[in-house]
């Protein structure tokens, strides 16, 4: 017979077992009530899940209990319930793309070798509030603080695209009637037509991505990406800046596939779908 000591170590390695099993099988079954709609039947949250359906109704039956999940009562099929929502805005309300991007930032640094930089938005504009620098120690025009224009940086391109408009036109009808940000080369300032802007904003959108070779600096070049959150709206921009000549800023190139990947990563920790 066993022995005290092993019969505890049994349990134990039972529990720890069983336990995370069980966890894994419950958030197949919660996953597959994520993408809110129309209230799901039964089969087709066992199909989501990868299980039978009394499998899957036996912890529906127990989500339901505990307000994980509900039952329509119309239509008899499964949604997330009360507790779910309330998990959710808790851990929306914890989320700030600052933080949630900062770990991030040093990656893709490390992965292309270029500084990189987030901004979000501020009162004065675009504003970068955190940079991590390449090893090169190149002097460049973002630092955290450093506010962007909106025409010629391909951080404030991104949000340009992406911000609404009327918070954006203040700052676009100032830069269309040709003032020059306090950071720019009398010689690239974008004297662009109202048509010509729209243009590039939507060029911006379709590829994901906003792309500068010296227009704000002539001896810079950047790509950058949106951070979008829950609610699909830019929380921030991802940039990637290197010298004139050295950095690969073509938009089906390297770097730019790596920064891509890295701000939808950032996107889908923000709660983006």
């Amino acid at each position: 017979m066993k022995g005290e000591h092993e019969r505890v170590a049994d349990r134990d390695a039972d529990v720890e077992s069983g336990g995370v099993q069980a966890v894994d099988t419950a958030l197949r079954v919660l996953t597959a009530l994520v993408e809110m709609g129309p209230p799901l039947m039964l089969k087709t949250v066992a199909e989501r899940a990868e299980m039978p359906p009394p499998q899957a109704h036996r912890y529906l039956v127990s989500f339901c209990r505990g307000g994980l999940a509900e039952r329509d009562p119309a239509s008899g099929g499964y949604r997330l319930g009360p507790l779910a929502v309330r998990l959710g805005l808790a851990a929306i309300r914890h989320l700030h793309v600052v933080n949630v991007g900062a770990q991030a930032l040093g990656e893709l640094r490390d992965e292309v070798g270029y500084t990189t930089g987030l901004a979000i938005w501020g009162a004065a504009g675009p504003t970068f509030v955190r940079v991590e620098e390449s090893s090169d120690a190149l002097i460049v025009s973002g630092r955290p603080g450093s506010v962007m224009p909106l025409l010629s940086s391909s951080t404030g391109r991104v949000f340009g695209a992406y911000m609404p408009r009327s918070i954006t036109e203040p700052f676009l009808r100032r830069e269309l009637a040709g003032e020059r940000h306090p950071g720019a080369s009398p010689s690239t300032i974008p004297r662009l037509t109202k048509e010509q802007m729209e243009a590039l904003f939507q060029h911006v959108r379709e590829q994901g991505l906003a792309q500068v070779r010296g227009d704000l600096n002539p001896g810079l070049h950047g790509l950058s990406a949106p951070v979008f959150d829950h609610a699909g709206g830019i929380a921030g921009v991802i940039t990637v800046m290197g010298p004139a000549g050295v950095i690969d800023v073509e938009l089906a190139g390297p770097i730019a596939q790596a920064l891509r990947a890295k701000a939808r990563q950032v996107s889908r920790r923000m709660g983006a779908s």
